[in-house]
């Protein structure tokens, strides 16, 4: 499942869940409540109040109903906290890459333009497109290697092919995207498997 799924999964349950809680923390204080009333009655009657067995097992019910939600609601949560980690981790390890490959393609960029300064310099013949990216690079070393070239007119001179081969727009991935659709190991959440499954088989 991926991990856009999952968490989508999870906050659904979660909110469902949130729902029934809140539902029987109502039906408590409604009961809490008619307890209470039936208190002030029998004290302005003069009757001793007591809780009735009805009233106990109900209070005790509801309170085994909410802790129970509870529970569920707090595991639920540290579920969807564990897949935001998931995405945030594979996301930040996506974007790492990237910078480490633009950081080494700088390099080797740096490198091939530094090459063809040296052999503008000696007078030698580079294609226009390597004189226009050693332009694009640093244009104070295409001046410097242009004015040393004019100084080195004499003697042979070497006509070079170019540093560039034909260049493909490298692509990268969207890292946002990568990290949603990467697949978790967590599955759905407690109640949920079943309507998954009955769901695909009505298919």
């Amino acid at each position: 499942m991926k991990i856009s799924e999952a968490q989508k999964a999870y906050r659904q349950q979660l909110s469902l869940l949130r729902g029934q809680k809140r539902d029987y923390v109502n039906q408590q204080k409604e009961n809490r409540e008619k307890m209470e009333e039936a208190r002030k009655k029998s004290e302005a009657q003069g009757v001793t109040f007591e809780l009735s067995e009805a009233y106990l097992e109900r209070e005790k019910e509801l309170q085994e109903k909410i802790d129970e939600l509870s529970g569920q609601i707090k595991k639920d949560e540290k579920t969807l906290d564990e897949l935001i980690e998931q995405e945030v981790g594979i996301f930040n390890s996506i974007v790492a890459k990237q910078q480490g490959d633009a950081w080494k393609e700088y390099g080797e960029e740096m490198a091939k333009c530094l090459e063809i300064a040296r052999r503008i310099s000696r007078g030698d013949r580079v294609p226009a497109q390597d004189e226009k990216k050693l332009m694009d690079f640093n244009m104070d070393i295409y001046k410097m290697a242009k004015e040393m070239a004019a100084m080195n007119m004499e003697g042979k001179h070497k006509e070079w092919d170019s540093l560039w081969g034909e260049e493909e727009e490298k692509e990268y991935e969207d890292p946002f995207e990568e990290s949603q659709n990467a697949e978790t190991n967590v599955g759905m959440p407690e109640g949920m498997e079943a309507t998954a499954e009955s769901e695909g088989d009505g298919e």
